[in-house]
């Protein structure tokens, strides 16, 4: 059972990503695309906005990535696995990357007067819900080493 949960846990976060992929090289240049027709003043941020997005997909994928690894070391072996502690940070790391571009896109776009309050509402749902992950995968990595320290004493 819980080899079919892994597994199902798994896809999702596979699927997630395909997801977030396809989004990006269908959907981002359309929207961008409509919106540099919608407001023309702020048309020349159209491609440094697409750039910040696509620099952002990157570490969510790899820490997509690294989550599935992480997963399938949990199915294989011990969930005490130094690969596994680094995994999650790479993960937080991933995390931290993207929020510091989101920072620098917000502080960008803020300084060019081109910051609507939708763009700003999501901005900031991202940077928190990051900030969860980064911290949650940080919290888990000292709880695992927390344990390894107390199961080799």
């Amino acid at each position: 059972m819980q080899k079919v949960n892994a597994t199902l846990l798994s896809l999702a976060i596979v699927f997630i990503g395909i997801i977030i992929l396809l989004l990006c090289v269908f959907v981002l240049p359309k929207v961008a695309d409509e919106t540099a027709l919608i407001h023309p003043e702020v048309a020349y941020l159209k491609y440094p906005i697409l750039l910040g997005m696509y620099a952002t997909a990157i570490p969510f994928l790899y820490a997509i990535y690294e989550t599935v690894s992480i997963i399938r070391i949990t199915r294989n072996k011990s969930i005490f696995s130094c690969r596994i502690i680094q995994g999650l940070n790479h993960i937080k790391y991933c995390a931290f990357v993207i929020i510091g571009l989101y920072v620098i896109g917000i502080f960008m776009l803020d300084a060019a007067n081109a910051f609507p309050p939708i763009v700003a509402v999501m901005g900031f749902g991202i940077l928190l819900v990051t900030t969860t992950v980064a911290l949650g995968a940080a919290f888990i990595k000292n709880v695992l080493i927390k344990h390894q320290l107390k199961l080799s004493n």
